[in-house]
Order: structure tokens, then C-alpha cells, then sequence
């Protein structure tokens, strides 16, 4: 894991970002291996898929029926959307923006809840200003006393991050990188004339 982490930039930005900590049930839910996010939209689009399946079996058979389970299907999906919709609106005002350090395999922050190392985190990270989201679990590497008593630094090591995701991190903190360059050494070529 070392190696793996050298081989990551790791870059100052600021990010929105919400976690809360797992509870035990759903720690015990997984095992140390499958502990990763499960991607909801992909399992709702793999229910509606097999539902079409066996609807077009039952329709031949008993359209009443068919017909009962079809609006029932319509008006779970329409909840769901709603919820969806709700989430969404949520997530937006939960996330707090942070400096944080950040690299494709962890990151540190300040945070103002005392967790412990070992702990094991949810978290959704809203890169700007793309605002693409990155869901992961992350596992507390070690937490230190901030200047400021209400705070607490604290690093993480993201756990079994989707691959699609770590991409999307990754190529965030590559452009990050070298505005972050750039910037510098537009700085360096004013002082240099002043």
C-alpha cells in the first residue's frame, strides 16, 4: 500500500464533502474484501429489466395481472425518482466545503468529530467545479488534535474505490495539478518584474 501511494499526486483543494460513520450492522453486513457502495441506480435498472422480463411472460397468461404489476412497477419507480430527487437536494445542502489534501488513495482533513483509527467511514465528495460526485468508504488512518480544540486533523485511506470513480479522481487532481502549476508560475513571473 505504500508503493501504491507514492505512485498518487496528492494535491491541496477544496471539495464539498459529506461522510457519516458506518454503524456496526452495516460494517458486519460486509466483509473486509466487498465493503464498497452499492450503486443504486444500477440495481433499480436491473429489477426494472427483470420485472419487463417476467411481465411479458405473465401479460399472455393473465393481462389482469399483468396489468396490476406494471402500475405497481410505475408507481415504485415514481417514488423512487421523487426520493431521488429529495436525495439530491440533500446531498447539496449536506456537503461542507473543506480544504483537504487529496490523492487517488486517501486524503486528510479537518474535521470537528473525534473519530478513532480503524473506523470506517461513508463518503461523498463533490469535486469543484465539475461537481461530479465520488461515493466511497474510507477507513480512519490516524487522527491528531487541530490548533483550534473543536477540530480534529484527521486521514483517511479510501477503501475498494470503483475503479470508474478513482479514474474520475484521478483526472480531477491531473487538471487541478497544473492550474495549481500554472498558476504559481504566473505568480513567480510577477514577482519576477516587480
Amino acid at each position: 500500500m505504500g508503493q501504491e501511494r507514492r505512485r498518487f499526486f496528492r494535491i491541496d483543494d477544496t471539495l464539498g464533502v459529506a461522510y457519516r460513520k458506518l454503524t456496526e450492522e452495516e460494517l458486519e453486513a460486509y466483509d473486509g474484501d466487498q465493503l464498497c457502495p452499492v450503486d443504486a441506480m444500477n440495481l433499480i435498472a436491473s429489477y426494472d429489466t427483470k420485472i419487463a422480463s417476467l411481465l411479458s411472460q405473465l401479460q399472455p397468461r393473465d393481462p389482469l395481472v399483468a396489468e396490476i404489476l406494471e402500475s405497481l412497477n410505475g408507481k415504485i419507480n415514481a417514488i423512487s425518482n421523487q426520493l431521488d430527487l429529495d436525495n439530491e437536494l440533500v446531498q447539496r445542502v449536506a456537503h461542507k466545503l473543506q480544504e483537504v489534501n487529496i490523492s487517488a488513495c486517501g486524503m486528510s482533513l479537518f474535521i470537528d468529530e473525534a473519530l478513532k483509527p480503524g473506523d470506517s467511514i461513508s463518503l461523498d465528495l463533490l469535486l469543484k467545479p465539475s461537481n461530479l460526485h465520488i461515493i466511497c468508504y474510507a477507513t480512519i488512518v490516524a487522527i491528531a488534535p487541530a490548533e483550534d480544540p473543536e477540530y480534529y486533523f484527521t486521514r483517511m485511506d479510501f477503501v475498494n474505490m470503483n475503479p470508474h470513480d478513482q479514474e474520475v479522481l484521478i483526472q480531477h487532481i491531473v487538471k487541478r495539478q497544473g492550474l495549481l502549476l500554472r498558476e504559481q508560475r504566473e505568480d513567480d513571473g510577477t514577482d519576477a518584474s516587480d
